[in-house]
């Protein structure tokens, strides 16, 4: 029995070494601390091009349900994604552009078909090593398409513990040589917000204490969904991070951590829950996103955060 265990865990130890990257929390969405909160542009700030590659057609979302998530989460954070594509809100990242002169597109592809639920493959305690393994083996398995367009989602559930999550970060994005040979694969973590709701969940941060607790009912899919707007919208304008970076740097960092934790024009629903932006019939409450004010792409490009397209 302690041979196995032994194995076991040289495996382990060696499929985290081998998705081994870049240290993600350089990519990530800061834990919010009201006494510390992180720099974020109050008005106009700027932000650097640094000559990488956009998002330059139609990606794709794919998402690992990693753990017990609910019907009802799902659902809430499937229509969003369903139904982002074409809206004011993604219409921010699209003035971003690389050196093709390229802008993203307002558009957004994603269905359930898109889902796919892993039940603790591989344990309750996990690292980013481990994030990586779950992409490539629901590729491998064909549980989800190999996809150098798309951008995978895990979601972990809240009785998840991943290294650095409720302390550095709520979630973060990165580019992938490893999940499949030969190919750059974009991969998001995001936890759920239920585990340090002060930390990570927008409904609690914004002080949203109404009845259900958010607009949708479900304090821990709301702010989950908010975490995925942060990471998909760098992903769009930055998801090569690291490897051939485009738009970071300068006095923020990337397009979301610009705006993070500020939202901006706040309103309430016919239940007295805090709700930022309207997606398709449902209401969300997200953090603001930068939008770009030039059309320059060489020094420092000035932008504001806002909750829809101005």
């Amino acid at each position: 029995m302690k041979k196995w265990l032994g194995i076991s865990l040289v495996v382990a130890f060696l499929a985290g070494a081998a998705f081994a990257q870049v240290s993600p929390d350089t990519q990530a969405l800061r834990v919010y601390d009201k006494n510390h909160p992180p720099f974020s542009c109050n008005g106009s700030c700027i932000i650097n091009y640094n000559g990488g590659p956009v998002v330059e057609k139609a990606p794709t979302v794919y998402i690992v349900w990693y753990g017990a998530w609910k019907k009802k989460d799902k659902s809430i954070i499937d229509y969003y994604f369903q139904h982002l594509g074409g809206t004011t809100q993604m219409k921010i990242n699209t003035t971003f552009s690389d050196s093709t002169n390229t802008f993203i597109p307002n558009a957004v592809n994603h269905t359930s078909k898109n889902d796919y639920h892993d039940n603790y493959s591989l344990g309750k305690s996990i690292g980013d090593g481990q994030i990586q393994l779950i992409v490539a083996n629901a590729i491998k398995n064909k549980h989800l398409p190999n996809d150098t367009n798309g951008v995978y989602f895990v979601l972990t559930y809240k009785d998840v513990s991943d290294s650095g999550f409720c302390s550095q970060f709520c979630g973060y994005h990165s580019p992938s040589t490893g999940i499949v040979k030969n190919e750059i694969i974009r991969y998001s973590m995001v936890g759920d917000p239920g585990q340090c709701p002060s930390g990570c969940s927008t409904p609690v941060v914004v002080g949203d204490h109404g009845k259900g607790g958010s607009p949708n009912m479900d304090p821990d899919a709301d702010g989950t969904v908010a975490i995925m707007w942060h990471e998909f919208s760098e992903t769009v304008s930055d998801p090569e991070v690291n490897l051939k970076t485009a738009w970071a740097g300068n006095s923020c960092g990337e397009s979301g951590d610009c705006c993070a934790w500020l939202f901006g024009t706040e309103k309430k629903d016919g239940n007295g829950n805090i709700y930022t932006n309207t997606i398709g019939t449902k209401n969300y409450v997200m953090q603001m996103m930068f939008e770009l004010t030039s059309k320059s792409r060489s020094g420092n490009v000035p932008g504001e955060c806002e909750n829809i397209f101005q």
